[in-house]
């Protein structure tokens, strides 16, 4: 039976595409899975790169200087010594983490211990059996070479990174969110880093407000990051648990990494300790980068140059007690209750530079006070002050005493100035900064300006900068600045 064929039909007006039932993403979503391993891939091997030519060109340094030792001094066949102490330096360097991200691999006290420990353990090692002890010059020789070779090959990576950066290359593209001025605060901070890395590409705000220079609101999150395919976000606000889990799925399917600013660190400039409280991810906020090892150093230091200047200075110490005795009644040494570490009080000496009653004598001068704030008091023209007295404020002698408050541990050479117990009784939150570390008898105020520098508010502002970026090279440096300040006499009276 023959069937009838049938007539195809010609539509009559344009082909329309089947409505969907579930709306699907335009294209595969298998591919945003690879897009996250891809830049996952891209991170790992960016570190590994960078961790591998590190220990390559410090290898290559390190060779290099055992190579130049042994031309310098007697040891014969530097080959046989060459791999060992390299690989032992490079053991070092790991131990003290010079490899790390970020401050680390710029360190140069991590080169000088990683360099040490290799060779304190080349000379213990070569004392044992069928071990050649390689000479003390060599290995003099070599420690100074290898850590100069090291800070100035490190030098060099960091200088090439920074025209790599400067030049856009290996920049990484990060979406911001947080609110206006947490954004600026951010973008700040990032242009005053200049060893940042980052190409900000623009920021989100955490709430739908009208802010024409955002990219959007957290509520088109997904769509801002299809558009600008940032490699990381950062966080810079406190978002509800609901808006934090979709921003995080949208980065986890997009391989975004996270990045989370407290919203606490733009206020406290302080460095952080990864934590966990009960099962919760927390952080120790450290409020001074004094934590015990450099405490310790720091002590260490203070001791040994507190020891020799006290050697040193004798004879000078002996020859101001008998001009004071000579010049005017009363004792050699004058004693002041001041507030030191953690608002513990202690007698602070200094040779005594006034009259004997200068004491009573304060209230009735207090309107002569050059500070416009009463937590500080000063006069340039003190009638108080004695013909010995000053010049020994002309040149800080008067503070000399004031080393065996630091033996005692009470001060230290670097650091705020103890304050009074009446000003700190005058102080406000903010200004308890100061005595967050032990005092010293030079600090930033005194290298830049000492007593020109009149405004309070200022002082405590860089004392507060000394506590936040504290290093033993700051110390140092202070030190330095201030035997150019004692000698130029310039703010004392």
């Amino acid at each position: 039976m023959l069937t009838k064929p049938v007539k195809s039909v010609e539509p009559r007006g344009p082909l329309r595409a089947p409505r969907r039932v579930l709306a699907l993403p335009t294209y595969d979503i298998r591919m945003r899975k690879e897009i996250a391993q891809r830049r996952l891939l891209v991170a790992i091997a960016r570190q590994t790169i960078r961790v591998v030519t590190l220990h390559a060109l410090d290898a290559a340094v390190v060779v290099c200087a055992v190579v130049a030792a042994a031309l310098l001094t007697t040891l014969h066949n530097p080959e046989r010594t060459a791999l060992p102490l390299a690989a032992l330096v490079l053991v070092g360097l790991n131990a003290r983490n010079a490899y790390n991200a970020d401050d680390a691999r710029r360190d140069p006290m991590r080169i000088v211990t990683g360099v040490m420990v290799a060779t304190g353990a080349i000379g213990i090692t070569s004392v044992l059996p069928s071990t050649v002890m390689p000479p003390l010059d060599f290995l003099v020789a070599f420690g100074v070479l290898a850590v100069v070779g090291l800070m100035a090959e490190r030098w060099l990576v960091e200088l090439a990174v920074r025209q790599a950066y400067a030049r856009g290359i290996g920049l990484r593209k990060a979406v911001i969110v947080g609110r206006h001025g947490e954004v600026q605060e951010l973008m700040a901070a990032l242009t005053e880093d200049s060893h940042g890395d980052h190409c900000i590409a623009g920021y989100v705000t955490p709430t739908h407000v009208i802010d024409a220079q955002a990219l959007g609101s957290v509520d088109d999150i997904d769509a801002i990051l299809d558009r600008t395919d940032p490699s990381e976000l950062i966080l810079t606000s406190s978002l509800g648990p609901d808006v934090l889990r979709r921003v995080a799925n949208a980065c986890a399917t997009r391989g975004v990494a996270i990045l989370a600013v407290p919203s606490w660190g733009h206020a406290i400039r302080s460095w952080v300790e990864p934590v966990r409280v009960g099962k919760l991810p927390a952080y120790h906020v450290h409020p001074a980068r004094l934590a015990m090892p450099a405490l310790l150093l720091k002590r260490a230091t203070d001791l040994v140059l507190t020891g020799v200047g006290l050697v040193v200075a004798a004879p000078l110490m002996a020859l101001i007690a008998v001009a004071i005795k000579v010049d005017s009644r009363g004792p050699i040494f004058y004693r002041q209750r001041r507030v030191g570490l953690g608002g513990r009080e202690f007698m602070m000496w200094k040779f005594r530079s006034m009259v004997r009653e200068a004491d009573e004598s304060r209230d009735s001068i207090a309107h002569l006070n050059t500070y416009r704030d009463d937590r500080l008091f000063k006069l340039p023209l003190d009638p108080r002050v004695t013909r010995v007295g000053r010049v020994l404020r002309r040149f800080s002698m008067d503070e000399l005493p004031q080393l065996i408050n630091v033996l005692r541990g009470e001060m230290s050479l670097v650091g705020p100035r103890p304050p009074l117990p009446s000003e700190v009784g005058k102080y406000e939150p903010r200004h308890f900064i100061r005595l967050s570390v032990v005092p010293g008898m030079t600090g930033p105020w005194q290298v830049n300006g000492r007593n020109l520098i009149t405004d309070f508010e200022e002082i405590v502002c860089l004392e507060k900068g000394y506590v936040d970026t504290w290093s033993l090279r700051m110390d140092v440096h202070i030190m330095f600045r201030t035997i150019g300040v004692v000698l130029s006499g310039k703010g004392a009276y």
